[in-house]
């Protein structure tokens, strides 16, 4: 067995293995996760017939239905979706080319069983040459796509979640985009018939460092929330949000929690005694804003207040921002322009005009 092939082997059993774990372990975003899994088995069937046409000397096995051009970007299409909280009404549509193509190499598959001969159609026509001009097609436009659906989503994480550390889907554009690239290169290599060991061993080799990059990612993520809620989502228990709403403010006015500069969701979580993901699914989806968003809000008015205030005249801006619970000046300054939408001194200057 040589080094590719070896390299091949491991990369099989790997996405076997990630497939199952994916599809069976218990997280909150299962449903999820088993776009994924499905994924990850469709790659697992395509190592597995590149070593049977590699050991098994017959022309069927080549056509055999499980090559999945058309599928797996599909199933990786709609993991992004799902995780962008974008509802797709039909998925069927989406999958009528891989079923076109598994239709197709089936019928093909049982005809070279039957006869033992490639049919002369196949050969005559470039069967090969456009099928892989057209998964190439469909791949790289399916990768822009899931490039576009993560960008969204990379967006709209900052206005539901508190924290997007290791949330965001900036790996998927990662893979997608290495995706585009081998398949450019893989139409290149057979368009002028490029002919060399080393050029086909570098691009096996990108091939399975692309692999191994997107499994470790799928782990780390394996647990972690980052789906966006659908907007039917959104819109229903608003009733019940909005009672919530009403709960944390009269909290954080009674105590002025948003002076303490080390609030954060999950010490003010134990201090109202409502869950963490109660607190930031009722700001995010009431308010529109993340929870750090949300005490800001309340720091900046406070801080309108102050400059305003006899008592604090001779206070600088930056220790007023030190009293309404601001750690950095740069963090204040920041805020007060997104929040007031002018800076401190200038909007002490357009009330005092």
């Amino acid at each position: 067995m040589t080094i590719k092939d070896s390299l091949f082997l491991i990369s099989g059993l790997q996405t076997l293995v990630i497939s199952l774990i994916l599809f069976f372990y218990k997280s909150k975003k299962i449903k999820v996760n088993r776009y994924l899994s499905l994924f990850f088995a469709t790659v697992f069937f395509e190592i597995a017939i590149y070593f049977l046409t590699k050991y098994i000397d017959h022309p069927a096995v080549y056509y055999l239905p499980f090559r999945f051009d058309f599928l797996t970007l599909t199933l990786l299409l709609f993991y992004a979706y799902k995780t962008t909280g974008i509802s797709v009404k039909s998925k069927f549509v989406y999958l009528i080319p891989a079923l076109i193509e598994f239709v197709v190499l089936f019928i093909i598959s049982i005809i070279i069983l039957v006869t033992s001969e490639t049919p002369d159609f196949l050969i005559k026509n470039n069967f090969d040459s456009i099928h892989r001009i057209l998964s190439s097609v469909y791949i790289v436009s399916l990768s822009i796509l899931i490039i576009r659906v993560s960008i969204k989503h990379n967006k709209l994480l900052r206005f539901h979640f508190s924290s997007t550390r290791f949330k965001s889907l900036i790996w998927l554009i990662v893979f997608c985009i290495s995706c585009i690239i081998l398949n450019i290169f893989r139409h290149l290599y057979y368009s002028f018939e490029i002919r060399s060991n080393l050029v086909s061993n570098l691009y096996s080799a990108i091939g399975l460092l692309c692999l191994y990059y997107i499994t470790i990612s799928s782990l780390v993520q394996i647990n972690i929330n980052n789906v966006i809620p659908t907007k039917r989502e959104i819109t229903d228990g608003k009733e019940e949000l909005e009672e919530i709403i009403k709960m944390i403010e009269n909290h954080i006015n009674e105590n002025k929690s948003y002076l303490n500069p080390d609030i954060n969701l999950k010490s003010f979580s134990k201090d109202i005694r409502l869950q963490e993901r109660i607190i930031s699914r009722a700001i995010n989806r009431i308010e529109h804003k993340n929870f750090n968003g949300y005490i800001n809000t309340y720091r900046i008015n406070e801080c309108k207040k102050l400059l305003l205030s006899e008592k604090f005249e001779r206070y600088s801006i930056s220790a007023i921002a030190d009293e309404v619970g601001f750690s950095s000046r740069a963090s204040f300054y920041k805020n007060f322009k997104e929040i007031a939408g002018v800076s401190p001194s200038e909007y002490v200057k357009s009330v005092n005009d």
